[in-house]
């Protein structure tokens, strides 16, 4: 059985007519947009709404800095040598008068040669003497020397004869190695001998003279 539709029920011949209606219901709704500015509020004042940013951007002028003018350097003037003047052999020039009226200082002679250094002796009339007597340096020898330890394990011992010098002042200086026993006994025996107090220097005709005197120092194990 065939079904037939009804022609009031046929939507397809009023589809152009929607389209219509559509069509000028949105353009009355864009119109409406267009002209609504405002509203009233409760007071009966309109209020009216303005979107629009209006912003006016200010910009200072930059000032530029005028430009540094370089200082002209002036060259300094030229050198200007006067040319020397030729005067003709039979021109007569005015004679120097050398006659000096200022007297003539006469300094004194000076030596400058650098004196001689004194030479100690070897037999003064009195002997220098260390500060209490020998007792006293034989003690003080004792409780300041050092058994250097490499010696002491090689069994090295005898006697390191010491050279050196006793100024004016009492002091010890020229320390050598007149007779030595070992490299590490011998500066045992020099250090020993440097760290000593000023001894009383030794005199010659009432005047204290420079001394040569020689110290025998006996390292022996025990």
């Amino acid at each position: 059985m065939e079904l037939k539709k009804s022609k009031k029920a046929n939507l397809e011949s009023k589809k152009n007519s929607f389209r219509l209606l559509g069509l000028v219901m949105i353009c009355a709704m864009v119109g409406m947009a267009f002209e609504h500015t405002g509203f009233t509020a409760s007071d009966g004042k309109q209020i009216v709404q303005d979107n629009s940013m209006d912003v006016d951007l200010v910009f200072e002028p930059i000032e530029e800095e005028p430009p540094i003018e370089e200082e002209e350097i002036t060259p300094p003037p030229p050198l200007v040598i006067d040319e020397p003047v030729i005067v003709p052999d039979d021109q007569k020039v005015k004679d120097i008068d050398f006659d000096i009226d200022k007297k003539i200082v006469v300094l004194p002679e000076v030596d400058l040669k650098p004196p001689t250094p004194e030479l100690p002796v070897d037999f003064p009339d009195v002997d220098p003497i260390f500060p209490g007597g020998a007792a006293a340096m034989q003690q003080w020898i004792v409780d300041n020397v050092d058994y250097p330890e490499l010696a002491r394990e090689m069994g090295e011992q005898g006697k390191v004869y010491v050279k050196f010098v006793v100024d004016r002042k009492g002091n010890i200086e020229k320390v050598s190695i007149r007779k030595g026993v070992s490299d590490a006994l011998d500066a045992e025996a020099k250090r020993v001998v440097r760290k000593m107090p000023n001894w009383i220097p030794g005199e010659k005709d009432g005047k204290p003279v420079s001394v040569n005197f020689t110290l025998p120092i006996h390292f022996r194990l025990g």
